[in-house]
């Protein structure tokens, strides 16, 4: 039998049979709808984490760019 069943509905079909496998598929067989959101957050950090701010520290460069994203992604 050659058919081709896809993730989502295999598991809603057989999810309550293997309901561990279906959490660990749920959890690692997703993929994000585009790249360009973690693009532009390396973009963004390779921005604020600049020679001139050399001097901020891993956890303040990390609220930083996340703000200035969500402040971006908000504005659009």
């Amino acid at each position: 039998k050659n058919s081709t069943v896809d993730a989502t509905t295999f598991w809603k079909v057989h999810g309550e049979e293997m309901p561990l496998l279906k959490e660990l598929a749920q959890r690692y067989l997703v993929t994000p709808g585009t790249s360009v959101p973690s693009e532009s957050a390396f973009s963004l950090s390779a921005y604020v984490a600049r020679k001139e701010r050399a001097r901020l520290s891993p956890e303040n460069l990390g609220y930083t760019v996340f703000l200035k994203d969500k402040l971006q992604s908000s504005s659009e």
